[in-house]
């Protein structure tokens, strides 16, 4: 396995475990909840910056593992 495999896989992994990870609340998001969120529109942006990093980790990773066109 070369590297490039690796750090796709490595990718698609923390990706997934980071949205693990935040649906089971064992990790607080980045951007934080604003205390005083008066609908839910407040809490998803509040969690929007974790959730993107998580599925930037994974889009990432698909890109790695597809390769490069021949």
């Amino acid at each position: 396995m070369n590297a490039r495999k690796y750090a796709g896989y490595t990718c698609v992994a923390l990706g997934f475990a980071l949205i693990v990870l935040l649906g089971y609340g064992v990790i607080d998001p980045i951007g934080g909840l604003p205390a005083h969120a008066a609908s839910m529109r407040d809490v998803l942006i509040g969690l929007m910056p974790s959730v993107l990093l998580a599925v930037g980790a994974f889009a990432i990773g698909l890109l790695l593992l597809r390769g490069p066109k021949k």
